[in-house]
């Protein structure tokens, strides 16, 4: 495994605990909510799920596809590509950083938040640019 397909499996990795913490985060609010013997509460708390973290999972999916298609090895062969997919590696480790301490109470969601920011942070190092073999030309 070369280390350019090793970071590609590492932002896609990022991409994957990110989707996933949020659609857990969806999850569980929903979960708190319809399970609440008070039923405004219960009500407000299932809206909050589906109105403000629902949108935050779908795009946080819709970027997971998006990571997909600019690693695809065609694209990664491009220096363009791999100088966008390190931003994105960035913006993955920000946003990693970001949920873990968002979430800090939520074991499951922490754990999810570190596993993404390390990931894209293995990722940014192995996509970086590759030495030319051999003898430089002068």
């Amino acid at each position: 495994m070369t280390p350019q397909s090793a970071g590609v499996a590492l932002i896609r990795l990022a991409a994957v605990a990110l989707a996933g913490v949020s659609m857990g985060l969806v999850l569980a609010t929903f979960g708190t909510g319809a399970s609440s013997a008070d039923e405004e509460a219960g009500l407000a708390t299932v809206q909050v799920a589906v109105l403000f973290f629902g949108p935050i999972a779908a795009l946080l999916t819709l970027t997971f596809i998006v990571v997909l298609a600019l690693t695809r090895p065609a694209s990664m062969a491009m220096p363009s590509r791999r100088r966008a997919a390190r931003s994105v590696c960035v913006a993955y480790g920000v946003a990693g950083l970001l949920a873990g301490v968002a979430l800090m109470s939520l074991a499951w969601a922490l754990i999810g938040s570190v596993v993404a920011a390390g990931c894209s942070a293995g990722a940014w190092w192995m996509l970086r640019e590759q030495p030319a073999r051999g003898r430089p030309r002068v």
